[in-house]
């Protein structure tokens, strides 16, 4: 098959994708999907068990459904598309009658957006359900603290004074380089995970962990001493002044997205290489 893009088949191809996500990813979906109901239960038994009032702030759950995405971008591949790669069982998708391309657009599409989606809006509505209950450890919305990281300096002055609106200020600063961070390290976490399914055939998910795992102890090995020669050499560099602080720290925020952002591009790119070049 050629490596054209007709609309027609493409279309096919999707709608083949999504009526196999029940029968090979639904059900660990609904486990990822389900998880952060295990520790509202968990807290809940504390809280009953103890004299303090406990409470999970809405802020703090952000973070469950960001790992809900990163979790999902990481089982989709392997659940989805686990015979792609397979000598034997990868034939039946080797023959399927869609160019390699389609077959790559709807590997991310699937894998990118719809599945982690998903499972992110399934849940924002558990969680919307459980902090409904007039009992549990949830006290607040879930956007309630995107609400208020949204809002205006000015409104801020009026509300908390001139000092804790500038505090607020740094927080919301902090808090959008932090999504620009996550979005990139999502697409990277994604590409990765997409391409190793191209290249491990059994265990995927715990090998690519494990080779990540051994990846980073490699690059520690070279960060630290460059890290050590720094601090050592520290008296030379004027961080006495605010802005040379902010000014560095912006510089490594983008210096960290750019690397990021290539990291990612190349993953997807050479993903789609493999699978253009796949032997059965």
């Amino acid at each position: 098959m050629n490596n054209t893009f007709d609309w027609t088949r493409f279309k096919k191809l999707v709608a083949m994708d999504f009526r196999g996500i029940w029968p090979r990813f639904g059900m660990a979906m609904i486990i990822i999907t389900l998880i952060p109901v295990a520790i509202w239960l968990f807290f809940l038994l504390i809280d009953m068990s103890t004299s303090r009032e406990v409470t999970i702030p809405a802020f703090g759950r952000l973070f469950f459904m960001a790992g809900i995405l990163i979790l999902t971008a990481i089982m989709a591949p392997s659940a989805m598309y686990k015979t792609c790669n397979l000598p034997k069982d990868g034939i039946y998708y080797a023959m399927l009658p869609a160019s390699h391309l389609e077959k790559y657009l709807s590997q991310l599409l699937y894998c990118v957006i719809v599945c982690p989606l998903m499972c992110l809006l399934a849940g924002i509505v558990v969680d919307t359900l459980l902090t409904l209950l007039p009992f549990g450890v949830y006290r607040e919305y879930l956007w309630e603290p995107i609400a208020i990281l949204s809002g205006s300096y000015d409104a801020d002055m009026a509300l908390i004074g001139e000092e804790s609106a500038e505090a607020m200020q740094i927080i919301r600063i902090s808090f959008g380089a932090f999504v620009w961070g996550y979005i990139l390290s999502y697409l990277k976490y994604s590409a990765t995970f997409l391409f190793t399914n191209t290249i491990f055939k059994t265990h995927k998910v715990l090998k690519t962990i494990l080779a990540l795992i051994a990846l980073n102890f490699f690059i520690s090995l070279i960060a630290y001493p460059v890290l050590f020669h720094v601090m050592v050499n520290a008296d030379s560099i004027d961080v006495a002044v605010p802005e040379n602080i902010i000014s560095s720290y912006k510089a490594v925020i983008t210096v960290s997205n750019v690397v990021t952002a290539l990291l990612a591009a190349g993953l997807f790119f050479w993903t789609f290489f493999r699978l253009k070049h796949m032997k059965y």
